[in-house]
């Protein structure tokens, strides 16, 4: 099963950040695919990374178990307070910044290959 290929020319319409564009490469592969696995976190940066792969593949990975609700794909986020604890409401925050980047990059594949919106679609009955 081939993980959906990013139309290139679509985000390079947009414009993104330095950060958004070192997310972008780590889960976007080469050939423009989309990895088939979540990267491993180590820092700040693999930790946003995970969330834009885990929220872009629920969108639209043909693999059923990416298109389940992805209710633990802030925890990998970077949202400590200055006291070293990890905070739901930095994390929120750091979501919305990252939304911008999932949407950006699900723009980029083609509206076909949004296998986890169909799926869910018939699920809710559209």
């Amino acid at each position: 099963m081939n993980m959906p290929k990013v139309n290139i020319k679509n985000i390079n319409g947009e414009l993104l950040t330095d950060e958004e564009r070192a997310i972008f490469n780590i889960v976007i592969k080469k050939n423009n695919s989309i990895r088939a696995s979540k990267p491993k976190v180590k820092d700040d940066l693999t930790g946003k990374s995970a969330y834009v792969w885990r929220m872009v593949c629920f969108f639209v990975s043909p693999k059923g178990p990416h298109q389940c609700m992805p209710c633990t794909a802030t925890f990998d986020l970077p949202a400590y307070d200055e006291n070293g604890k990890w905070c739901s409401s930095i994390a929120r925050a750091m979501e919305k910044e990252l939304d911008t980047l999932v949407d950006k990059i699900t723009a980029g594949i083609d509206k076909r290959e949004w296998h986890g919106v169909r799926r869910w679609g018939r699920a809710l009955g559209y």
